[in-house]
C-alpha cells in the first residue's frame, strides 16, 4: 500500500465533495467509520458514504489522493462502527497511521479554540501546522504526550500486568508517560519502580507508535530484569506476575505496540 504522507499545513476545507476518490476519515465520538471489506479488512470511506455538511480537515495524501477528516454524529448503514484501539487490527498500518493523525488533529483543534494569552479565537495560518492568535502572533502547535511501554524480561519469563482499565482478563506491559524533566531511561526506571516494585537494567530500544487517546506517543521497551519482588501496586495494577512464552495470559490485540514486543519476545523466547 503506498504511504501516507502528511500535509504540512492542515486546513478546514470543503474541497471534500468535489473530490469522489477522497479518503473520509470519520469519527463518532472515541468510535471510527469503516468500510468493511473481504475477511476482517477494513478501509476508509468515499466521500459519496459521508453523511457531511460543511467543511473536513485536509490531513495529507495517498498516492496523491486526499485524506479528509471529520467527525458526525449521523452514521450510514454501509459503515461499521468501530472502537479506534481496534482498528489498529483492522487497517493497515500506513491507514492507522493516518487514522492516528486524524482523531489527534481533531481533539487538538477542539481543545485550542482560543489563545491561552490574550483570549481571542485562534486562525489557520497558510503554510503551518499551528493554530495562531491574529491578536497577539501566539502559535500554537499539536501537543505529543510521551510515554514508555516496557517488556520486562527474566530469563525466560515475561512480566505482565491486568490494569484496571484493561478490558476483560487482558494483561498487559508495563506503561506510563514522561514527566516534566524526566529523560525517557528515567521514566522506565520510575514507572516499573513505582508500579511493580522491581528494578531493571539494559534497557533496549524497540519501536514507537502513535496512541490517540487522546494525544500519546508510546515508546517501547526491552528491559531485563535486576532486582526485587514483582508486587501490584494496588492503584494501576490489579495483578501481576512472570509468565512463560507457552503459557500466557489473555494478551493485548494485534496491531497494539504492547502485542508487537509480546509477540517479537515469543519468538525469541
Amino acid at each position: 500500500m503506498a504511504d501516507f504522507i502528511p500535509a504540512s499545513a492542515p486546513v478546514l476545507t470543503a474541497d471534500w465533495q468535489q473530490c469522489p476518490n477522497a479518503h473520509m476519515i470519520l469519527f463518532c465520538g472515541k468510535d471510527i467509520l469503516l468500510q468493511k471489506g473481504p475477511g476482517d479488512c477494513c478501509s476508509f470511506p468515499a466521500p459519496e458514504t459521508a453523511t457531511l455538511s460543511g467543511e473536513a480537515l485536509l490531513i495529507g495524501h495517498r498516492e496523491n489522493t486526499p485524506c479528509f477528516a471529520a467527525e458526525t454524529e449521523e452514521i450510514p448503514d454501509s459503515l461499521d462502527v468501530i472502537p479506534l484501539r481496534s482498528a489498529a487490527a483492522l487497517l493497515p498500518e500506513e491507514d492507522f497511521f493516518a487514522a492516528c493523525r486524524a482523531k489527534e488533529l481533531l481533539h487538538w483543534r477542539k481543545q485550542h479554540q482560543f489563545c491561552g494569552h490574550c483570549g481571542n479565537p485562534l486562525a489557520e495560518p497558510e503554510n503551518d501546522a499551528a493554530l495562531v492568535c491574529p491578536a497577539c502572533n501566539e502559535h500554537y502547535y499539536p501537543q505529543i504526550a510521551p510515554a514508555v511501554i516496557v517488556a520486562i524480561v527474566r530469563g525466560d519469563q515475561i512480566l505482565l500486568a491486568h490494569n484496571k482499565r484493561f478490558q476483560g482478563k487482558i494483561h498487559g506491559l508495563i506503561a506510563g508517560f514522561v514527566e516534566a524533566g524526566e529523560s525517557v531511561e528515567q521514566a522506565i526506571h520510575r514507572e516499573i519502580r513505582e508500579e511493580t516494585g522491581v528494578t531493571v537494567k539494559n534497557i533496549r530500544y524497540f519501536s514507537s507508535q502513535c496512541w490517540p487517546f487522546p494525544n500519546s506517543l508510546m515508546l517501547g521497551y526491552y528491559a531485563e530484569y535486576e532486582s526485587g519482588e514483582a508486587v501490584p501496586d494496588g492503584e494501576e495494577l490489579e495483578t501481576l506476575g512472570w509468565f512463560t512464552a507457552d503459557n500466557l495470559p489473555e494478551i493485548p490485540p494485534h496491531g497494539s505496540i504492547a502485542r508487537k514486543l509480546i509477540d517479537h519476545w515469543r519468538g525469541e523466547a
